[in-house]
């Protein structure tokens, strides 16, 4: 398989999305609920299947599993039920611990998961709460200033806790990674990396993905991803989610951004050495080019750069304007390489102008109806009679945060009745959903901003952001292109252009 360049977030959510509400170890009766509860097209219709097994359910992994979908169907009642369930039941450290699960309170959380492990110390899942409500503080740069505090407040007799559960359950891997990011905040990054590289359960390792990604670049350590990404793939080789074919392509194509990333040029350039077939591809150039960049071989670097822009691998627009490449601005043939891709990239206009249109397709766009920033629901279905232009991305999505000035511009550049250009945040994580609603607000983007849900790409087949869908004005998808891509413009001009007609 050949390697891609990462354009687009697709791989994280994707595994995201196929973790996110599985149970641990479920019995046959949740497992016969969750498939009932699943079958149901609307949160109202869920309702009554709840209902109907929750004079069912004894074993907390169970009750879990209904308190997940409860949750999403009708917080209020599931958060009233299990709020009851514990004052009846005090002394109970499973109700104690579904209270506490439901609760929206971050130190009460915190603090209630340190009562549950002082009252039974042997009960994994106080442990559970404790760490997972410990983790998502740490890495939370919103979260409360009282939360910092009492965290500040506890550090010792916190890092004592969780190593005195890891000690009673060796491995579990929420407690790893609590430990993790408590030494992250360190900055002890040996004995960060030393609790990462121990998790073993995949879908640990997905949900936490990002976070390692970011300690992987911070501190320019790459064994984590060594280590934890196999893992990764592992387990979604096992679940037929990804082909084994497939498995050294998506590790090489990660692993050779992670180096980047983490300016690791030695190593890079020694994979490379071990990989021959590697540096005949293509898609290999821009990491090429970094590393050259980063040995300080500025006149390879710049021989590669020509041979990219010559191929299109990189386009001129992203090179001109990028400060990475200003070390070879001083090179003797920098303005003669410079200067020709100017002039192929204007000559390609119309080349390129027949490939984006050639692209068109005639498909009914799927339904949808979703809130804006304000909770005011709008119809996919009002907007016929327009060219409508749908951004699906999300606030962790690098690429997506790169397309949104580019969108904007040109929004605020095509200002006209008959366009609507609306960006939907997909994929989110919980409770970033906020963020998005802040970012738009401090940017002052000129998209109409939706909140949307896992479903909505799904509908639409979307397997990674950005992604951008034009709509013609009978509602069809008459053009798409997925990932990041700096003549996002020009391609616009040349859809509405042809839609317009």
């Amino acid at each position: 398989m050949k390697i891609t360049s990462k354009v687009a977030c697709g791989l994280l959510p994707f595994l995201l999305a196929l973790t996110l509400w599985s149970g641990l170890n479920a019995s046959g009766l949740a497992q016969e609920f969750e498939s009932r509860v699943q079958a149901v097209e609307t949160a109202e219709d869920a309702i009554p299947v709840i209902q109907q097994y929750l004079d069912k359910m004894s074993d907390i992994d169970d009750w879990r599993v209904l308190q997940n979908y409860w949750m999403r169907a009708d917080k209020d009642a599931c958060q009233a039920f299990f709020a009851e369930k514990h004052a009846q039941n005090p002394e109970s450290p499973d109700f104690t611990y579904l209270w506490l699960r439901n609760l929206d309170d971050s130190l009460q959380q915190l603090r209630g998961g340190r009562g549950l492990i002082a009252q039974a110390p042997e009960f994994y899942w106080g442990y559970r709460i404790f760490s997972a409500t410990y983790a998502q503080a740490l890495i939370n740069p919103e979260a409360a200033a009282e939360l910092k505090t009492d965290i500040q407040d506890h550090l010792d007799s916190d890092q004592a806790l969780l190593k005195q559960g890891l000690k009673r359950f060796p491995r579990d891997d929420y407690l790893k990674i609590a430990l993790f990011h408590y030494y992250f905040a360190q900055n002890d990054y040996a004995k960060a990396e030393d609790y990462l590289v121990r998790m073993e359960d995949p879908s640990a390792i997905e949900t936490n993905f990002e976070n390692i990604l970011d300690f992987i670049v911070k501190s320019k350590r790459v064994k984590a991803f060594e280590v934890l990404f196999p893992k990764m793939l592992a387990g979604n080789i096992a679940k037929g989610n990804i082909a084994s074919k497939d498995s050294l392509g998506f590790y090489q194509s990660y692993y050779l951004q992670i180096l980047s990333q983490a300016e690791q040029w030695e190593k890079m350039q020694k994979y490379f050495k071990d990989n021959p077939d590697l540096t005949k591809q293509d898609e290999t150039l821009s990491f090429r080019i970094d590393m050259y960049l980063g040995l300080k071989d500025y006149r390879t670097a710049l021989n590669l750069l020509e041979g990219a822009l010559a191929k299109e691998v990189l386009k001129f627009p992203d090179v001109e304007k990028d400060p990475a490449y200003e070390p070879l601005h001083k090179q003797p043939r920098w303005d003669e390489v410079i200067a020709v891709a100017r002039k192929n990239w204007d000559q390609s206009k119309s080349a390129r102008k027949t490939e984006a249109l050639a692209a068109r397709t005639s498909k009914p766009a799927p339904l949808w109806e979703l809130p804006d920033a304000n909770g005011n629901m709008l119809r996919l279905e009002d907007l016929r009679g327009k060219i409508v232009i749908l951004d699906f991305w999300a606030t962790w999505c690098n690429p997506c945060m790169r397309t949104m000035p580019l969108l904007d511009a040109w929004t605020k550049a095509n200002s006209a009745e008959d366009i609507k250009v609306i960006s939907i945040d997909t994929w989110e994580n919980p409770g970033d959903q906020d963020k998005a609603k802040a970012l738009f607000t401090q940017q002052g983007f000129a998209m109409t901003l939706l909140i949307g849900n896992n479903d909505i790409p799904k509908a639409y087949g979307i397997s990674g952001i950005p992604h951008i869908c034009v709509l013609d004005k009978q509602g069809n998808i008459a053009y798409e292109h997925s990932g990041y891509t700096s003549d996002l413009p020009d391609l616009l001009n040349f859809w509405v252009e042809d839609l317009r007609r």
